[in-house]
């Protein structure tokens, strides 16, 4: 195959992945929404950062080494863990402010997560999964082209960086949920 065809088979392939995270983040996001919790208390707070972009780049380990579908299945986790703790903040900040307003008037929490929830969070939604589909498509290419050099120690090069990343971001999220990274000025 020619280098184009090759590109194209791979965004496809990215959009797919990306799709398929989207619709697992809006699944999850919804039913935190209906069931009255919020977004920040859930086990997902501590996967945030480079976390991952390190699963991502499991999952491109995964597609060169081992089954093209467990490695796909991998991106599309990384997908959902980067949209979701995206768009966190603003779902949260929009929820605790016109939660209890909106459903006064009459709505049901369905109706309130899709109707008014979704559609003011919206940008960053859609930024989110930007974001992440451009990373994924590079990061996918970029490593497919420079593993068809053969290189002897690529395939094992991207499982540590992965492991890094994944490490590192996990290290990270728990210091930013203690407040251990967080300057406190002087008052």
């Amino acid at each position: 195959m020619n280098l184009f065809s090759t590109i194209w088979l791979n965004i496809f392939e990215v959009v797919l992945i990306t799709v398929a995270g989207f619709i697992l983040a809006f699944w999850y996001v919804r039913s935190r929404v209906v069931e009255k919790k919020q977004l920040g208390t859930s086990f997902l707070r501590y996967f945030q950062g480079l976390f991952p972009i390190g699963v991502m780049f499991f999952g491109i380990y995964v597609i060169l080494t081992f089954n093209h579908a467990i490695g796909s299945l991998v991106m599309v986790l990384s997908t959902f863990i980067y949209i979701v703790s995206s768009i966190t903040s603003s779902v949260d900040r929009y929820d605790s402010v016109h939660r209890a307003t909106i459903l006064s008037l009459g709505y049901t929490r369905q109706e309130y997560a899709v109707r008014y929830l979704f559609k003011n969070s919206l940008n960053s939604w859609i930024m989110a999964t930007l974001n992440f589909f451009i990373a994924q498509s590079v990061a996918l290419i970029f490593i497919q082209s420079i593993a068809n050099l053969e290189i002897p120690s690529f395939e094992t090069d991207i499982l540590y960086v992965s492991l890094i990343l994944m490490v590192c971001g996990f290290i990270l999220s728990l210091a930013k949920r203690f407040d251990i990274l967080e300057i406190k000025g002087k008052e």
